[in-house]
């Protein structure tokens, strides 16, 4: 079954490869032990025919390992656990999703760093390709720490060679758990690098532990307003709110990105239930969005425009996969359990619907229910 598709994913990673390199995920945790994660996808508007969908897998889907030939006579595996998330050409192979034991996984692209362990025939029957590594984490694994060990017993070298513009489709990845546990998985110069997450937050390139150093030239950003300054006989203050944060990377570099949300999750105020936990998760990641034009590229003779085509937000307690896309920027969400229940096949559900708008007008009150008696006493003065 899996095998009918190849010829349509390379179709999907060559579009999806052609600008993307600005996705961002965080994790929240709230004081009652909800987690959340949330993440955005970004590239230029593909083809048409070929939106993307959210994906249900049950368990005891059957996959087959690609190799860098394009065969898939690599690692054979039957999914332990169903699991649901956004694919693209209606592949059921994922780029994000969460399983039924609420393990969340994504792929961000990785370009200029990632270098995959080196194939090797004789190990054919346990290697994946790099698009592959979310799917078969997804059908098996429950946690952080099975991840940790699982991983070390597959290979994962670079699928058939996959282009679009010269950039190539590879990708890091982070793992979050129903505890709050977070992982980064990278491939670097053919090694297994594996780091624990306490920040929860992953962008692009560079390297995950540069990313981490290069925290250190942002150590003044934070919470509190900055104190006015003496100069003189001059004591200067600053405009308005949020002068702790002056310095702060408002650009989409993934560096800046990075920055930018550590400094956001860290200093939000803690929130408890899920509700509370929801909210503030969608408000962080909304500070990444980008809109249509604001990022270009003609460097291969072609205007591309990358733009946040979805966002999506995973309660890694109640099983809910949540999203939004560009046109329609009006939460929805999966079931996951409910999507799951009976289910023996693949099946997809269209992420592309169009906006719907309440018209609250007739729920309109007369305004003295609202305004204290006192205001108007005043006014009869």
């Amino acid at each position: 079954m899996i095998k009918s598709f190849f010829s349509l994913f390379l179709v999907c990673a060559m579009l999806v490869a052609s600008s993307a390199e600005a996705c961002t995920s965080i994790r929240i945790k709230t004081t009652d032990g909800n987690v959340f994660y949330a993440r955005t996808m970004e590239y230029s508007p593909g083809d048409p025919e070929h939106p993307d969908t959210i994906s249900i897998v049950p368990s005891g889907t059957k996959y087959f390992g690609f190799l860098p030939d394009g065969s898939q006579k690599g690692l054979a595996w039957t999914a332990k656990y169903g699991f649901v998330g956004v694919n693209h050409a209606s592949l059921p192979l994922l780029s994000d999703g969460i399983n039924e034991s609420g393990l969340v996984v994504g792929e961000f692209l990785f370009p200029g760093y990632a270098g995959y362990q080196k194939f090797e025939s004789e190990q054919a029957d346990r290697t994946i390709a790099q698009y592959e590594v979310v799917t078969w984490l997804l059908g098996n694994f429950t946690t952080v720490d099975e991840v940790k060990r699982g991983i070390r017993n597959i290979r994962v070298s670079k699928g058939s060679n996959i282009r679009s513009g010269n950039i190539d489709v590879v990708f890091h990845y982070a793992v979050h758990d129903r505890a709050g546990n977070s992982l980064v998985i990278e491939y670097v110069d053919g090694q297994l690098k594996l780091y624990d997450n306490p920040l929860g937050v992953l962008t692009n390139a560079p390297t995950f532990d540069w990313m981490q150093t290069n925290l250190k030239n942002y150590v003044n950003i934070k919470a509190f307003n900055a104190p006015g300054v003496k100069l003189a006989d001059i004591v200067e203050s600053g405009f308005g709110q949020g002068t702790g944060m002056l310095g702060l990377p408002g650009d989409y570099t993934p560096p800046s990105r990075f920055v930018r949300m550590v400094a956001l999750t860290q200093s939000a105020l803690p929130v408890t239930g899920s509700a509370a936990g929801l909210n503030l998760a969608m408000t962080i990641i909304n500070n990444v969005d980008i809109p249509i034009g604001t990022v270009r590229d003609n460097s291969y003779g072609t205007m591309v425009y990358d733009r946040t085509l979805w966002t999506a937000v995973a309660d890694l307690q109640q099983l809910r996969y949540y999203f939004r896309t560009y046109n329609n920027t009006n939460w929805q969400y999966v079931d996951v359990a409910q999507a799951l229940a009976g289910a023996n096949q693949v099946m997809t559900i269209q992420m592309a619907t169009p906006p719907e708008y309440k018209n609250i007008t007739d729920t309109r009150v007369n305004f003295t229910n609202y305004a204290p008696a006192s205001y108007y006493r005043y006014q009869d003065k």
